[in-house]
């Protein structure tokens, strides 16, 4: 666990439930893996493969939104296995790669738009082809 140079004996979760609340102050089990901040066994949830993410609202908001994509990405990547765009219900052939999920659609529906870059540092904006269900995504990672 990825802990400062205090130790990990030192450290306590940094879960507040409001503002004006403190620090939860438990003995810590993990770090999450989207904001970093350590929390007790209370205050997030142990994944496999070290993905543990705690409760607070942006970094479940985004474990939620894994899930439903890795559901939705195995769904449609059946459709470009046969040479068809993954968009549901489209018979077209498939053209063009999503920078976001690396399916293939139609020319129809993928779109270019600013896209965060963040190989780069700092992170520039950039124009790909992104499909609808990323571009409806980055609501929740940007």
């Amino acid at each position: 666990m990825g802990y400062d140079s205090r130790g990990p004996s030192e450290v306590t979760c940094t879960y507040s439930t409001g503002m004006w609340r403190r620090a939860c102050g438990r003995d810590v089990v993990a770090s999450c893996v989207y904001c970093g901040e350590p929390f007790c066994a209370s205050h997030g949830d142990r994944g496999p493969d070290f993905q543990d993410v705690c409760h607070r609202r942006a970094c479940a908001a985004k474990q939620h939104d894994l899930q439903i994509h890795t559901a939705w990405r195995s769904h449609v990547a059946i459709s470009n296995q046969v040479s068809m765009c993954a968009e549901m219900d489209c018979s077209e052939r498939m053209r063009f790669a999503c920078s976001q999920c690396r399916l293939l659609f139609c020319d129809t529906h993928v779109r270019e738009h600013d896209v965060k870059d963040t190989r780069v540092q700092p992170p520039q904006k950039v124009r790909r082809l992104v499909c609808a269900h990323c571009l409806e995504r980055r609501k929740v990672w940007e």
